[in-house]
């Protein structure tokens, strides 16, 4: 029979585990708000500068334009084929656990797209900006948007190339092969890796792909529930200067992107290089047509850093939110099952306090017998 000390102190442990979970999900809801009404605050601003973007880049088409950030599709294989940069990926995670799947989610989303070989060639919604993030097929600002369950057949195809690009060429082709099959790293070869390096946000994706060998040229730790748009700047300017060098191709933002407080979705983004073939759709629908001072090189040469480090930040603030959702959530279910699984407990000491009272009372009675 169990004994009622053991069960008495194990009803202590499972309450005071339910008053650390009680106070972490009272913690996480309170940042939660703060947070999301950031995010929302953001949106504003970030809604703004991909309209810019649409209306400059498309003002630019016919223009004799050079920008070692903007590419046509054709420049984009061109280069590829001969370049011998890396590929960059930035990882936004968490720099705490106890937060569910949150970073489980977001590492899975990374090593599908760095490890990307062909085989996989998945669909997503976008919006209709005619920016990068339309060809790329991503939601970077929508709150609303779903993302469909990878479905595509597989190519006997091994690409060279990883990351969204590759993905994003899969799917402008069918799945069937693309554009991109000719140009860049083997898949699996034994120096893969070395063609690989990581810009983390969090603790967890520091040690996650540190672990695993990847190369992580820079970390940020301590900002991954409070994002400041002086650390986005930041890590857009190392961009800048390694993708301007050419040490670098490709760059993807992998990141959790923001739903709502129950719904928050892995994704990933390519920042560089910006396709310009895909702003021909988006040229219709633009009716009126700006005069730009000095002149709209000029601005698109200083707009075009600030709307990369808008972005960055913009994905942070999505993390943040995603992550202390995803906190908040977690800890919730763990108070919930700490009052049932309390609930349980007492129901067996009671039982197990009864049974112990008859057994008790059983041997009085027989006693009393016996003496009789």
């Amino acid at each position: 029979m169990a004994n009622l000390q053991h069960i008495r102190r194990r009803i202590k442990s499972v309450k005071n585990i339910q008053k650390i979970t009680n106070a972490m999900d009272m913690i996480a809801r309170s940042r939660f708000n703060a947070a999301r009404d950031a995010l929302l605050n953001n949106m504003p601003y970030v809604a703004k500068t991909r309209e810019i973007m649409r209306r400059v880049m498309t003002q630019m088409r016919g223009q004799e334009y050079e920008h070692p950030f903007v590419k046509t599709r054709a420049e984009l294989i061109a280069d590829q084929e001969h370049a011998d940069g890396k590929f960059l990926f930035i990882v936004i995670a968490s720099d705490k656990g106890l937060a569910g799947s949150f970073s489980s989610n977001v590492f899975k989303e990374a090593h599908d797209t760095i490890e990307y070989d062909g085989t996989d060639a998945g669909t997503s919604t976008g919006d209709d900006d005619g920016d990068d993030e339309n060809f790329h097929k991503k939601n970077f600002d929508a709150l609303n948007a779903v993302k469909p369950i990878k479905n595509a057949p597989k190519r006997q195809q091994r690409y060279q190339a990883t990351g969204s690009m590759a993905k994003a060429q899969s799917r402008q082709s069918g799945g069937s092969g693309g554009g991109n099959a000719n140009v860049a790293r083997e898949y699996h070869d034994a120096d893969y890796i070395d063609g690989i390096e990581l810009i983390t946000v969090g603790r967890k994706a520091t040690t996650h792909f540190r672990q695993r060998g990847y190369n992580v040229i820079k970390s940020y730790h301590g900002i991954s529930e409070r994002p400041q748009y002086k650390y986005a700047k930041e890590i857009a300017d190392l961009v800048i200067e390694r993708f301007s060098s050419g040490e670098i191709i490709d760059v993807t933002l992998i990141y959790t992107q923001f739903k709502s407080a129950i719904s928050c979705t892995p994704d990933d983004v390519t920042l560089l290089p910006i396709v310009t073939d895909d702003y021909a759709k988006s040229a219709a629908t633009l009716k009126e047509e700006y005069i730009y001072e000095p002149d709209v090189v000029k601005i698109l040469n200083d707009f075009l850093p600030r709307r990369l480090a808008t972005r960055i930040y913009g994905a942070m603030l999505h993390s943040a939110a995603s992550e202390l959702s995803s906190r908040m959530n977690a800890m919730s279910n763990a108070t919930d099952n700490a009052q049932e699984l309390v609930g349980r407990l007492n129901l067996f000491y009671n039982k197990v306090r009864q049974a112990g009272i008859t057994n008790e009372i059983n041997e009085i009675v027989g006693g009393a017998n016996a003496l009789e």
